[in-house]
């Protein structure tokens, strides 16, 4: 398609600089080429991969802070995790670690792998094989500073030679569920979970 001069309309050559019929000069069009190497484009283009580049990294910030949160904002469940866990695979290892250390020689004495797995195989007989454990919370309860205070002066009282600090609490309500291949039971109860020395535990 041939070009038109823009002053008087007549018809242009693609190689006309001029007019030749009135001498207006020819604007030329800009290429591709030219578009591309124009400095304020690249500078549009380079200042959009910026934004999607600062945009992803944001974007990939904000979803490490809500994992990060979500881990921080469940730590209370640990003590009781461990606690299901060890009884339901038998393990007095497992089972201790839902208690502060200075409490391990005593629970492991008190719950050790026998004791565990005799209650295991009283769930087997009334429940049938394959038991399954399982835990839902349902509500809790953020403890008073005089309750903290108070389970933090018992233990210190109980073990003298341990340097204890609690400084959070929960009362836990949940819906515990034993399930075997014959029958199910389930059962509602409050837990007392502590942070106790920065983790936290079940104390007793």
């Amino acid at each position: 398609m041939s070009k038109l001069c823009e002053k008087c309309g007549a018809e242009l050559n693609d190689t006309d600089k001029v007019c030749p019929k009135c001498g207006a000069a020819v604007a030329e069009k800009a290429t591709k080429k030219d578009v591309n190497n124009d400095p304020v484009t690249k500078t549009e283009k380079d200042n959009k991969k910026t934004l999607a580049l600062v945009g992803g990294i944001a974007a990939a910030i904000i979803l490490v802070l809500i994992v990060i949160f979500s881990l921080i904002s469940n730590a209370y469940k640990k003590p009781i995790d461990n606690y299901f866990k060890g009884i339901q695979k038998e393990s007095s290892k497992v089972f201790v670690k839902a208690y502060p250390s200075f409490m391990k020689e005593k629970m492991e004495k008190d719950y050790d792998d026998s004791r565990l797995q005799k209650m295991m195989t009283s769930y087997e007989k009334e429940y049938g094989d394959n038991i399954k454990i399982s835990y839902k919370v349902l509500d809790k309860t953020k403890m008073d500073k005089e309750d903290i205070k108070k389970v933090q002066e018992n233990l210190q009282e109980s073990y003298p030679d341990q340097k204890i600090k609690v400084t959070d609490g929960y009362k836990v309500c949940i819906k515990g569920t034993i399930k075997g291949k014959e029958d199910k039971d389930t059962d509602y109860s409050t837990m007392k979970v502590y942070k106790v020395n920065g983790g936290w535990y079940f104390v007793k």
